[in-house]
């Protein structure tokens, strides 16, 4: 089953968005008024839900802080076992409300479509439609988010008025730990009178990925293209039924209060596959003080370590980095293969101590990440570190298939040995030690590389 589940449970918002793909106008004029349910039928969806065995909790809008009873919905969540999170666009956001529900909501999305107000105002993501906040008050929203302890996300909709914007900056400086980036989703019902004026192609969502590439260094980024947004959310509209978006358009099932949850939910459309494919589960219990924040992936030559850090990245939603992509584009630089560099290494050990600094200094500066990287257990702190090994017959055979340049099956040994002669030779150890990792794994003795990332994660044990 999908287990998150999003609960829209107030349609009322201060903010206009012209653009937006969950108005429930259609709700509030058929068959729900005032744009949501009674406290104790919405506190009855949020049982019900938990009963049936979501692991997460999202409530969104409309605007859900602007629901008096909110706080008292994420208790019931949280005492059913819940993680919770809220969705909101920050100006409800108060000191008293960060204090009262510490403890009970796990994590706050702050909308952020645009560090310009005038953009704002012209997309309607305004008080009224009116006032925007500003750059700097969603920098003081995020800090006080964090200040409190809460984990953050930064949610936000790409559209024909930001698409050209430039967020590297502002993400370098409030850090969420997740960046969820969506492309503009058309929806029949929803936003047809407005979304004519905000739709951007494929190339444009693509041009405003490429331009913050270098932004996975510092945060999980996510991002949703039209086709990854329908059918891979498992969605609760204000009226307290399910709802898909699998077509372009709401379906909605009956009212779960009215029919429970295994009989409404068999009324809409959810795919399982697309929700994992866009990172739907990750570990969401934050706050475990025993799940590490940085794993790092040594291993012999072609291993698979950096093909099983960047699974285990996507299966934990944690950033992936690699020193040997520095490496090779180092060596590049300097007319040189792989191998050659690192004979260049063994001559003057100075060149990998300068490299391995730089690198472990921005690693250690960040976390929830995966980092590939031979010497991690050296450099990286607080960290839990695996070692893959795998023969040389398996090694061989992996290389013949993934046609390397400059790294066909006979420069495997040369390697591995120059390997253990390079970092013998700057630092006077062994990398191939078993006693400098947390979890040593031969590949040999499993399938595939899926395979060995549930293995990492068993052996981590986070609660998904």
């Amino acid at each position: 089953m999908i287990t998150a589940v999003n609960y829209h449970l107030w349609e009322p918002c201060n903010m206009r968005c012209k653009f937006c793909f969950a108005t429930f106008q259609d709700v509030k004029n058929s068959i729900l008024p005032k744009g949501h349910l009674p406290e104790k039928e919405a506190i009855h969806v949020v049982e019900a839900l938990a009963d049936y065995g979501f692991k997460k909790i999202t409530f969104a809008g409309g605007e859900p802080t602007l629901c008096k009873w909110l706080p008292k919905l994420i208790r019931v969540a949280k005492s059913r076992g819940l993680t919770t999170m809220i969705v909101t666009n920050g100006t409800h956001l108060t000191e008293e409300f960060l204090i009262e529900n510490k403890g009970q909501l796990d994590w706050i999305a702050l909308s952020v479509d645009s560090l310009n107000s005038e953009t704002n105002i012209e997309s309607g993501r305004a008080i009224t439609g009116k006032k925007a906040l500003s750059r700097s008050e969603y920098i003081s929203i995020a800090d006080r988010i964090k200040k409190h302890g809460y984990g953050f996300k930064i949610n936000s909709v790409i559209h024909a008025k930001n698409h050209d914007e430039d967020f590297n900056q502002f993400i370098q400086i409030v850090k969420p730990e997740r960046w969820k980036v969506f492309q503009v989703l058309p929806i029949i019902g929803q936003n047809d009178d407005k979304i004519d004026d905000f739709k951007i192609s494929d190339e444009q969502f693509n041009s405003f990925k490429t331009r913050h590439g270098k932004l996975e260094q510092i945060t999980k980024i996510i991002y949703e293209n039209n086709n990854a947004m329908k059918g891979s959310y498992a969605m609760v509209d204000p009226a307290g039924r399910f709802y898909d978006n699998a077509e372009g358009k709401h379906n909605y099932s009956d009212k779960i209060n009215n029919v429970g949850v295994f009989n409404a939910i068999q009324q809409v459309n959810y795919s399982t596959d697309k929700f994992l494919n866009r990172g739907g589960v990750y570990n969401w219990e934050r706050n475990d003080p025993n799940f590490p924040k940085r794993i790092t992936m040594s291993g012999e030559v072609a291993s698979g370590k950096s093909t099983v850090g960047k699974l285990l990245a996507e299966k934990l939603s944690y950033s992936f980095v690699s020193i040997g992509n520095r490496t090779r584009e180092f060596a590049f630089e300097r007319g040189m293969n792989i191998v050659e560099f690192q004979k260049e290494c063994l001559n003057n050990p100075d060149i990998d101590r300068e490299n391995d600094l730089a690198f472990s200094n921005e690693c250690n500066s960040s976390e929830n990440q995966i980092i590939d990287y031979r010497l991690g257990f050296k450099f990286i702190e607080n960290a839990f570190h695996v070692f893959l090994k795998i023969s040389e017959s398996s090694a061989i055979e992996r290389l013949k298939n993934a046609k390397r340049e400059n790294e066909n099956h006979t420069t495997i040994r040369e390697r591995n040995e120059a390997f253990i002669a390079q970092f013998k030779s700057a630092y006077g150890i062994d990398y191939t030690s078993s006693e400098h990792y947390d979890l040593v794994i031969d590949v040999d003795k499993f399938n595939s590389a899926d395979e060995i990332v549930e293995h990492i994660i068993n052996q981590l044990n986070p609660v998904t």
